[in-house]
C-alpha cells in the first residue's frame, strides 16, 4: 500500500498561502513568468495554479535537473508544453553555462514592448532548483540553496547582468492533491519533507517503479541481479544485503535502506530516470 494515501489530501501550510498572496500582488510588475519544473517529474512538479500567474505574461518553462532525467522523455515533454501554449521550453542544468546563455537569450527575445529592463517571476514548487537557477543567472551566490523543501523563506528581487530582474519566491504547493500518485512522486524527489511520510512506504513504491521500468539501473547501481519473476520487495532486501544494511541478528534494516534508495534517487545516483511520461498525458 502506498504511504502517501490520506496524508496528502490536506496540504497548504500558512507560509505557502502567504507567499501565493504576495506573488499575486506583484504580478502587475512582471513581464515574464519562468516556471521551473523537475525534468524527472514534469507533471507532478507542476503547480496547477500556475495558470493564475500567466495572465497576458510571457511564459517560459524550464525542465530543470535535465541531467538527471531520461533525455528522450525530456524531448517529449518539451514538445508537450509547447503544444500546450508555452512561449519557450528549455531543458536546463544549472552547472551548464550554455543553458544560462540560452535562457537569457530566450527571456530577452520575449520582449514585445522592447523594454530595457525585464522583470521575471521565478516560480515553482519546493526543491525543483529555483535558487540554483537564479544563482546561475545572477552570477553570484545570492539565493540560498538546499536539497530540501522550504529553503527560500521569502521573496526577493535579484539583478542579473543582462538588465533582467528576477523575483525569487518560496516554493508553493497547492491546497490538495487530486491524484495520490502526485504526492508519491513529489516525495521521491524531496519536494515534500521526509518527516511527513513513512520512508519505508515511499521507498517501497519507488523500488516497485524502478524494478518495472529501470531494472538495469538498479542492478548496476547496487551490484545486484534481479529475477523478473520475483516480487519487487525482494530487490529491496537485495540492496540491503549488498550495502550491508543489516541489524543485529541478521535482519534487514529497512529504514536505512529506504533512506539510501530515496537519497540515491533524489541525487541522480541511480541514473537518468523520468517518472512522468509525456505519452501518457
Amino acid at each position: 500500500m502506498s504511504g502517501v494515501q490520506e496524508k496528502v489530501i490536506q496540504w497548504y501550510p500558512g507560509h505557502m498561502k502567504k507567499a501565493d498572496r504576495q506573488i499575486r500582488e506583484k504580478l502587475k510588475l512582471i513581464d515574464t513568468v519562468v516556471e521551473v519544473l523537475d525534468a524527472r517529474v514534469p507533471l507532478a512538479s507542476r503547480n496547477p495554479e500556475i495558470q493564475n500567474y500567466l495572465n497576458h505574461k510571457q511564459h517560459v518553462v524550464i525542465l530543470n535537473k535535465a541531467d538527471l532525467a531520461d533525455p528522450k522523455e525530456t524531448e517529449k515533454w518539451k514538445n508537450y508544453f509547447l503544444k500546450e501554449g508555452a512561449d519557450a521550453v528549455i531543458a536546463y542544468t544549472a552547472t551548464d553555462q550554455s543553458g544560462r546563455k540560452k535562457l537569457i537569450n530566450v527571456i530577452r527575445s520575449l520582449n514585445p514592448k522592447e523594454k530595457v529592463e525585464l522583470r521575471c517571476l521565478i516560480a515553482g514548487i519546493p526543491n525543483v532548483g529555483k535558487s540554483t537557477i537564479i544563482n546561475s543567472l545572477v552570477g553570484k551566490k545570492k539565493a540560498q540553496i538546499g536539497n530540501k523543501p522550504g529553503v527560500t523563506k521569502g521573496q526577493q528581487w535579484l539583478q542579473a547582468p543582462e538588465d533582467i530582474m528576477l523575483l525569487d519566491t518560496p516554493g508553493i504547493l497547492w491546497p490538495k492533491f487530486e491524484d495520490q500518485t502526485i504526492g508519491e512522486h513529489l516525495a521521491w524527489i524531496g519536494s515534500i519533507k521526509d518527516t511527513i511520510f513513512e520512508k519505508e512506504n515511499i521507498a517501497g513504491d519507488l523500488i516497485r517503479y524502478l524494478v518495472e521500468n529501470y531494472p538495469e539501473m538498479l542492478e548496476e547501481t547496487y551490484n545486484i541481479e534481479l529475477d523478473p519473476d520475483q516480487p519487487a520487495w525482494m530487490a529491496f532486501e537485495q540492496i540491503a544485503e549488498s550495502r550491508k544494511l543489516m541489524k543485529k541478528g541478521g535482519e534487514y534494516d529497512y529504514l536505512r535502506t529506504s533512506e539510501l534508495l530515496l537519497n540515491d534517487f533524489k541525487n541522480g545516483r541511480i541514473g537518468r530516470v523520468t517518472v512522468d511520461k509525456a505519452d501518457q498525458q
